[in-house]
């Protein structure tokens, strides 16, 4: 009798904690990193400038136009690091790259055979960490499955270089990964090319994981897409939240046309075709995986933010801009784009969007802003580690330094520190092309004023980017005292990081912080 009674005690428990369990579940919402590769912050016909522009105009992205909508768009959001890697590990550790010395895109895991600066440069890198993430380093997808997340990687990874564990972002927290590994960029976007580069030998380039598609007409952005969707599916038929960090290679080079979309475009430059006609194959994508949430019933319970990694590539490959100004002008009125310190490379787009409003669910009672609103504080890629932890009901390790912060407040219009506060970018790196901005800097952001330190020259620039987005005016000299103040806290910060400095060639130690007084 004693032994029925505790059978049917530990029963009575199960069934308790089940439950228990599945309401907790439930107050979690699904969360989707949307993060396109290289978009720039007009990539799109959605407006994030205080006016509309000529490049919103051309760009057809009903489905962005749809996201924005349904949630709030923040109107300057920068990326950490003007290239890929460093922005994408911020995002996934809420570390800013000086901090975790991942400064620069990783493929190959030796600083000498990932130096992008020309033999005739003066200076060099410092060394870096060219190996990425690798495990045992905390990340976001591994926090959300310590707390009951499904964790689901999809597309470009370019977390950790060739031949080390962190290559692979199922050593990095993500229970599932489609397509992921350590470079950068496909070898094609086109499934009759087995999205390899050559069909003759293989190459570091080739996507992995997606043999289904081979030799067919599917495009790399659709197939990840129907990827995409069917992992959904399989989370929700499990009864799990999930988080799904959905990273497309497109438009990143090479720049290929998407044959669904391209006739939409057969009047401009055929280069700016193609690389639009991938715009709004993307966005299709976007469209894909909204309707699939809504078929599923899951649409007001699941957060998608919406982002880029870095500016718009300008300074080589493109073509014939709808202004007909040539490189370097893909992103007007914003100077340059990837790779520079100037606001083409700095700026991306940015949408938090929760579907249609129901009050009873716990996702829409955080997220009480009026949906199709715009936010117009400086944000970085760095918040969205904290941001999506307080989303999803965990905690960070007491341990973990992290530099971002939670955007809700913004969200809810509540006032906090991030209203003020500074916001720092250091890349001390020599971008390999020639344009506007492409030489190691380090900046710093406060208000309505920039300042920027390129360590080639030891110079400096001031603007006030409220007045000037296009920084055409360098107000160095008529306002010397912000120009020290911020001189001061942007050393101070790169000093408390420990940020890394570009190494002199002609001494082979490195340059000198950066010295308002000098």
């Amino acid at each position: 009798m004693k032994q029925l009674t505790l059978i049917l005690y530990l029963f009575i428990l199960f069934v308790l904690s089940t439950n228990i369990l599945a309401a907790e579940q439930a107050q979690r919402p699904n969360i989707i990193l949307f993060l396109v590769d290289d978009m720039g912050w007009q990539d799109t016909s959605v407006a994030f400038h205080s006016i509309e522009t000529p490049y919103n105009r051309i760009n057809r992205t009903p489905n962005m136009e749809r996201l924005a909508e349904s949630g709030v768009r923040f109107s300057q959001s920068y990326t950490a690091s003007p290239v890929c890697t460093p922005s994408r590990t911020s995002i996934m550790t809420g570390q800013h790259p000086a901090r975790n010395n991942i400064t620069n895109w990783t493929l190959r895991n030796s600083v000498e055979d990932q130096e992008t600066a020309p033999e005739h440069y003066p200076l060099r890198s410092p060394q870096w960490n060219v190996s990425g993430l690798q495990p045992g380093d905390i990340t976001l997808p591994g926090i959300l499955r310590e707390n009951g997340y499904q964790t689901i990687h999809v597309g470009k990874a370019h977390f950790g270089a060739l031949d080390t564990p962190g290559a692979d972002p199922l050593h990095l927290g993500f229970d599932k990964n489609i397509a992921g590994h350590a470079a950068g960029a496909p070898g094609s976007y086109y499934g009759e090319h087995n999205y390899q580069r050559s069909p003759d030998e293989a190459s570091v380039w080739d996507v992995p994981g997606l043999d289904k598609y081979h030799g067919t007409d599917v495009n790399l952005t659709e197939a990840l897409t129907l990827e995409a969707m069917e992992a959904i599916a399989e989370a929700v038929e499990q009864n799990r939240p999930f988080f799904m960090n959905l990273a497309h290679y497109t438009v990143h080079t090479p720049i290929m046309a998407d044959s669904t979309f391209i006739e939409n475009y057969a009047h401009l430059d055929p280069v700016e075709a193609a690389y639009l006609s991938m715009i709004e194959g993307m966005d299709h994508s976007l469209g894909m995986i909204m309707d699939e949430l809504e078929r599923l019933d899951i649409a007001d319970q699941t957060l998608i933010i919406f982002t880029s990694d870095d500016g718009a590539l300008s300074a080589h490959t493109r073509g014939q801009t709808v202004l007909g100004t040539g490189l370097n002008t893909h992103n007007l009125p914003l100077t340059s784009g990837k790779g520079s310190a100037y606001e083409g490379g700095a700026r991306v787009p940015l949408i938090l969007s929760w579907g249609k409003v129901d009050a009873q669910q716990p996702l829409q009672k955080k997220l009480e802003i009026e949906q199709g609103s715009a936010i117009h504080t400086p944000v970085i890629s760095d918040d969205f580690f904290p941001t999506i932890i307080e989303l999803a009901s965990a905690t960070i390790p007491e341990d973990h330094i992290y530099d971002g912060v939670s955007l809700l407040h913004l969200i809810n219009g509540e006032s906090a520190a991030a209203d003020e506060r500074s916001l720092f970018r250091h890349y001390p790196h020599k971008w390999g092309p020639v344009g506007p901005g492409l030489d190691p800097f380090t900046s710093v952001r406060r208000g309505d004023w920039k300042l920027i330190y390129f360590y080639e020259n030891q110079s400096w620039e001031l603007y006030n980017i409220e007045e000037d987005i296009s920084e055409t005016r360098n107000l160095i000299r008529r306002s010397r005292e912000v120009a020290e103040e911020l001189s001061r806290e942007m050393t101070g910060w790169m000093k408390k990081v420990d940020a890394q400095l570009p190494v002199s060639k002609a001494t082979g130690e490195p340059v000198s912080f950066p010295s308002f007084d000098k």
